[in-house]
């Protein structure tokens, strides 16, 4: 697989500098534990980006997009969704996950500005649909997560978006609080180890809904 050996250490960069520039610092110590525990397999086609990256801000993407996004690359802004994870979390033309929200019809949705918004800051909005929780156990433990289901008297957790079928069970009686996390699952920094020319073939592609005829493709 086509520089599937260097997925693991992306995880791991992007993971790092998430925490570095995006956590609060308050919850940094419990999401780098959470975070930590991941068990990502090698991806498909893979194709490590070639960067390098900065930490994008909302603003520094419309400005690259300032004049349209036009004579973008189908392929690459394909590689880079399957890249930078967006497949794992989120459906796309009937295949993807669930963990987030359907984004096959972006471009009739969002604007620009507003699709980047969810990309770089997605703690800004969290829809109840895709929420996380903060539980409390009674013997002051915390957990961080979404509970995903119950059964037998156990609250089944999932607490790491990449590993969504290894899930924590803690048994309900074993619950003292339960409450909404105010941090998303989606980590933030997921672009920012692509280059510009990568972050705008991405973007296009998600707007283009995957269609490789699209007008933001033409040459």
């Amino acid at each position: 697989m086509e520089g599937g050996n260097s997925f693991k250490g992306f995880i791991e960069n992007t993971r790092q500098e998430a925490l570095a520039n995006f956590v609060p610092d308050a919850d940094r110590a419990a999401l780098d534990q959470l975070s930590s525990k991941s068990d990502a397999q090698t991806v498909a086609n893979y194709v490590a980006p070639k960067g390098p990256g900065k930490a994008y801000t909302i603003e520094d993407v419309l400005k690259l997009a300032q004049g349209g996004l036009k004579n973008r690359s189908y392929e690459n802004g394909k590689a880079m969704f399957n890249s930078t994870m967006c497949l794992t979390c989120h459906r796309f033309n009937g295949d993807g996950g669930s963990i987030g929200p359907d984004i096959t019809g972006s471009g009739n949705r969002y604007t620009l500005r507003d699709l980047l918004e969810n990309i770089i800051d997605p703690s800004k909005v969290i829809s109840d649909q895709y929420d996380s929780h903060q539980i409390i156990r009674t013997d002051g433990s915390m957990i961080i997560g979404r509970a995903v289901g119950e059964e037998n008297g156990v609250t089944m957790v999932m607490m790491n978006p990449f590993a969504p079928t290894q899930l924590t069970k803690i048994k309900n009686e074993e619950i003292k609080e339960k409450k909404p996390y105010a941090v998303s699952m989606m980590p933030p920094g997921l672009i920012n180890t692509l280059n510009p020319d990568e972050v705008l073939d991405l973007v296009a592609y998600i707007l283009s809904a995957g269609n490789p005829q699209d007008a933001r493709f033409a040459k």
